[in-house]
């Protein structure tokens, strides 16, 4: 089974179980990934995740659910990398994993630091980093 898949399964079961438990807080957080997801990704790269996951090195998918059910990760073996997919906004990050296991920060898809010239300040400032640093999951072929 493909990333893409798993993360449609445990994305659907996810909500489900919060809808059950009527977990209003959970929700609303899911919420406002989809928001975020809606405000600021017309200018995201689409990429297919299945075939970026392949790339990336993992072998055997992975994954655990974050503490407030948001993210779905993805880790490379050792743990060094993860690759963060949203529940709520169907994008996902590639994050570098500290000694804690939390991400400490995101990258761009070469595992790079992104570079945000020092003209853009504030919300532009806000919306280049998102730009360098989420991508849209889709399912066409060749968009890695």
């Amino acid at each position: 089974m493909g990333a893409k898949a798993i993360y449609n399964d445990q994305r659907r079961s996810t909500i489900h179980q919060l809808i059950v438990a009527r977990d209003i807080d959970k929700i609303r957080g899911i919420l406002h990934d989809r928001d975020e997801y809606k405000a600021f990704s017309g200018g995201w790269r689409a990429v297919n995740l299945d075939e970026y996951v392949e790339q990336f090195g993992i072998t055997n998918v992975s994954t655990s659910m974050d503490n407030n059910l948001r993210k779905i990760s993805f880790f490379k073996d050792g743990r060094e990398y993860a690759i963060v997919a949203a529940i709520g906004g169907k994008y996902f990050r590639v994050g570098q994993v500290r000694a804690d296991g939390r991400i400490g920060r995101y990258l761009t898809l070469d595992l790079k630091d992104p570079s945000i010239p020092g003209s853009f300040q504030g919300k532009a400032r806000r919306a280049e980093f998102f730009r360098l640093t989420h991508f849209r999951m889709t399912y066409r072929k060749g968009t890695v």
